[in-house]
């Protein structure tokens, strides 16, 4: 009788210690845990580790995300490595993109979002055509949601120089804003990788029928053949815009020589991103020269509302098809927090960047139009119908864009080339370089 008492004490004792073993878990709900690089020192977990918390939080014992800390070189080889080894975690964001395209969706390895969207509206009204385009696969899967946020890259113009009577991204195209140019110039380069150049031509390819498709096609699988009728056709109105529109300083100007024409008033426009906001600021007018006045320059959408943009049309987060069912419902909430108007906004304010589905709040208009009213207007100006292409140089090998590129515009400048010429020349370079 003794040994039986025994044994239940023991048995209850054992309850007892499991219980309380479980306890924190059951307290927090469905707890799920994400390796990630965006910790430690990286630049990322400035904003993302506080916004696991505030979901953390809101979620309190329903949900709960524990981050596990990865070095950012690390970061994609694990998730491979986790793939392999069928371990892979609840919720991922990208990955390697050869992986995703040669191993995840053949092998349906994901869990098809589309049933996230339906569920949670904010994601899906957050998502560009291209991005949805990007991830959907051939039977109609959603494979990832890439973040709403994005970082255009348009232009910038001296009002003082070139009054123009609406918004460049409100013209029709390229020609009908440089009817009004006069005798203004805009800001190219040659040298480096012909940054600003390279820019505009990607707006131009954009504007071209099939242009924009097109380099969304080659963000991964490189261009080597230059015959697309669009190429031919931008190539043509691009060498035309530096016969008569570029600086003087142009054949042979690095990224440098660019800036300081247009901080010299010696070009009206210049092609670049939203990092040059800070040097039109007056705590940078040790740049400016001349009577040139960062209060005076606006950012604006290329001709025609187009913006390049290469963080678009990738891939984003996604869940593997492994994961359990209560898995698969933390991590669709987690996802959807991310991707609300007011966690939008904060990341906005706080790393840039637009979101061009969103519908902004009053509040954050006027916080953000306060705080940097050059970054204000430069990122509004892209909106729910501006065209967002891929760079140029993106979608071509990397050394043709870093130097083979560039090589060439002289001689398409003064004529040595034929557009035609200089596209079978290009393509000549990128073959090489690919190996074929």
């Amino acid at each position: 009788m003794k040994k039986h008492l025994r044994f239940i004490s023991l048995f209850l004792l054992c309850v007892l210690l499991l219980g309380a073993w479980a306890a924190p878990a059951g307290a927090e709900g469905i707890t799920i845990t994400i390796p990630h690089y965006k910790t430690g020192e990286n630049v990322g977990a400035k904003f993302f580790l506080p916004q696991v918390e505030r979901f953390n939080q809101l979620y309190e014992g329903t949900y709960h995300v524990v981050i596990e800390e990865l070095t950012q070189d690390l970061y994609v080889e694990k998730i491979k490595q986790l793939g392999l080894q069928n371990k892979l975690p609840p919720v991922i964001e990208g990955g390697d993109t050869e992986w995703i395209r040669n191993v995840v969706i053949p092998g349906n390895l994901f869990y098809d979002m589309t049933s996230v969207l339906a569920a949670y509206p904010d994601i899906d009204n957050s998502l560009t055509d291209w991005d949805r385009a990007y991830n959907t696969t051939a039977d109609g899967k959603l494979v990832s949601v890439p973040f709403g946020v994005v970082r255009p890259m348009t232009m910038y113009y001296n009002a003082a120089l070139l009054p123009l009577t609406k918004a460049p991204g409100e013209y029709r195209d390229w020609a009908e804003l440089l009817a009004e140019m006069g005798e203004q110039k805009i800001a190219f380069m040659t040298g480096e990788n012909a940054w600003t150049t390279m820019l505009a031509f990607s707006s131009l390819i954009g504007a071209e029928e099939g242009g924009a498709q097109l380099l969304r096609d080659h963000q991964v699988e490189k261009l080597t053949d230059f015959s697309h009728p669009a190429l031919l056709a931008a190539l043509t109105k691009l060498q035309a815009m530096l016969q008569t529109y570029a600086s003087s300083n142009t054949i042979g100007a690095v990224y440098a020589d660019a800036a300081n024409a247009f901080m010299s008033g010696n070009a009206a426009i210049i092609p670049n991103g939203s990092w040059m906001v800070g040097d039109f600021a007056p705590s940078a007018k040790d740049k400016w020269t001349g009577s040139f006045d960062g209060k005076d320059v606006h950012g604006a959408a290329f001709p025609g509302n187009i913006a390049v943009c290469g963080t678009a049309g990738g891939f984003g987060w996604w869940i593997p098809a492994t994961a359990a069912d209560a898995e698969k419902e933390c991590a669709s909430a987690f996802i959807a927090f991310m991707f609300t108007s007011a966690e939008l906004e904060t990341y906005m304010l706080a790393e840039g960047g637009t979101a061009p589905r969103l519908a902004p709040s009053e509040a954050f208009l006027a916080k953000r139009a306060a705080e940097n009213p050059l970054l204000d207007e430069y990122v509004g100006a892209v909106n729910a119908d501006t065209l967002l292409v891929p760079p140029f140089g993106d979608c071509i090998p990397t050394s043709v864009s870093n130097t083979g590129f560039g090589s060439l515009l002289p001689k398409l400048i003064d004529g040595s080339l034929t557009p035609a010429q200089y596209l079978e020349q290009l393509g000549v370079m990128a073959k090489e370089a690919m190996g074929q």
